[in-house]
């Protein structure tokens, strides 16, 4: 992690170290963060839910054509923990666009 403990985007992005056999992936669920989400807010799902942050590699299309490879966050735990982060993230982003629409 970085400096006084605080996330920083490239924490996020490093190369994953551990190594983890396939059976203990099979009850391991992946929460995608959306490109763009405030890393203050990813490292509060964190250390909230004792989640474990990972990157995905996926290959998304712009136009018709047009595809470029991205490196997505994801928050990896146990099935009931992550879709109580999905369900608090959401929330949080209802409430923050929310102040938008006044």
């Amino acid at each position: 992690m970085g400096k006084d403990n605080i996330l920083r985007i490239d924490d996020l992005l490093a190369d994953e170290d551990e190594t983890t056999t396939e059976e203990s992936d099979e009850a391991l669920f992946d929460l995608v963060i959306p490109p763009g989400l405030p890393v203050t807010l990813i490292q509060e799902m964190i250390i909230e839910f004792d989640l474990v942050s990972h990157t995905k590699d996926v290959v998304t299309e712009v136009e018709e054509g047009e595809s470029f490879e991205m490196k997505l966050i994801v928050l990896r735990g146990d099935k009931e923990t992550v879709e109580r982060a999905n369900k608090y993230l959401w929330e949080v982003i209802d409430d923050r666009t929310a102040y938008f629409e006044d």
